[in-house]
């Protein structure tokens, strides 16, 4: 693996960007692929670069309680217990998170500053983060269905450093959303008892 896509496959594992990939294609056929209406995620209106040269979503059905996937999810303080890669990962702005909210975390010993577009306790999350050139929109719904909780991650990459490799850079975001996703099920599920 070169740098450039270690680089990718660092910030596509924890700092941008993970399940079962539903859509791990261009923006056009991702669109295409989501059931329904076509369109992409959203929360409270905010929604990934659809113009962005690179664009992935991944799904995963999750056994346990919304309630134990959404503080996973949202206790970024906690997340270098479940996914290590990201480590240390820590919450700058005191209180809930809440848009303006800034987080910081180190994919690949890498130092990445989000900032929290929006967020729906129970629903949703939605951050940037700016990384050496990438403009990284990150998106995390959550929904309660009779099987458990369906959560959903998509996100969007573009800037020079994903031009230069658009089929490395996809490649990259495909895998470190369905990472982070698989991550996240495998936690709930153990700590609920349910697999």
């Amino acid at each position: 693996m070169n740098a450039r896509r270690t680089f990718l496959h660092g910030i596509g594992t924890a700092a941008l960007g993970v399940a079962m990939v539903v859509s791990a294609q261009s923006p056009a056929a991702a669109a295409e692929a989501k059931p329904g209406t076509g369109t992409h995620q959203e929360c409270r209106g905010v929604t990934v670069d659809k113009t962005a040269p690179v664009i992935s979503r991944a799904s995963v059905l999750i056994k346990a309680p919304l309630a134990r996937v959404w503080r996973l999810h949202a206790d970024i303080d906690r997340w270098q217990s479940w996914i290590p890669e990201i480590a240390p990962a820590h919450k700058v702005t005191p209180g809930p998170l809440r848009p303006g909210s800034v987080f910081t975390w180190s994919p690949q010993n890498m130092n990445v500053r989000s900032t929290i577009k929006t967020i729906a306790p129970l629903r949703c999350t939605a951050w940037g983060a700016p990384v050496n050139g990438i403009t990284g929109v990150h998106l995390w719904t959550f929904r309660q269905t009779k099987d458990g909780v369906l959560a959903t991650t998509e996100e969007s990459w573009a800037g020079p450093p994903v031009e230069v490799d658009i089929p490395g850079s996809q490649a990259s975001l495909d895998q470190g959303l369905s990472d982070w996703a698989q991550r996240l099920k495998g936690t709930a599920e153990a700590r609920s008892g349910c697999r």
